[in-house]
């Protein structure tokens, strides 16, 4: 396991938050982030945060949050799609807990259950 969490939030100028929020409770993940930070330092990981701010390009018209250089997104995608597992004939279609929406002035939203963030940041001290 790492011993450093670092923390970067690239955003597009006039982006005044990250549109990323736990569905379940509301609270948006630089708070999650800013209530388990002192957890992982009791336990020997340093935290960093660093914002960026970059212009639009033609790849990226989106800001994103990367944990240890791993994209938020992904790793919040893995961890929904790691918790099914069926081996049965009988099992349901998956049907992910994450949901990504564009808001009022056209920033794409991360919403999924905190339990998602939470392995999200766990995913990304892997070694």
């Amino acid at each position: 396991m790492k011993k450093m969490l670092s923390v970067t939030w690239t955003r597009l100028p006039g982006e005044e938050r990250p549109c990323v929020r736990c569905s379940d409770t509301g609270v948006s993940f630089s708070e999650l982030l800013s209530s388990i930070r002192p957890l992982l330092e009791r336990d020997g990981i340093k935290v960093t945060c660093e914002e960026n701010t970059q212009p639009p390009s033609e790849t990226s018209r989106d800001g994103t949050f990367m944990l240890n250089g791993k994209n938020l997104e992904d790793l919040v995608r893995e961890a929904d799609r790691a918790g099914f597992l069926c081996h049965s004939s009988k099992c349901q279609p998956f049907t992910s807990s994450v949901e990504i929406t564009r808001n009022e002035r056209g920033e794409r939203c991360v919403k999924a259950p905190e339990i998602l963030f939470r392995k999200a940041i766990l995913a990304s001290l892997e070694d």
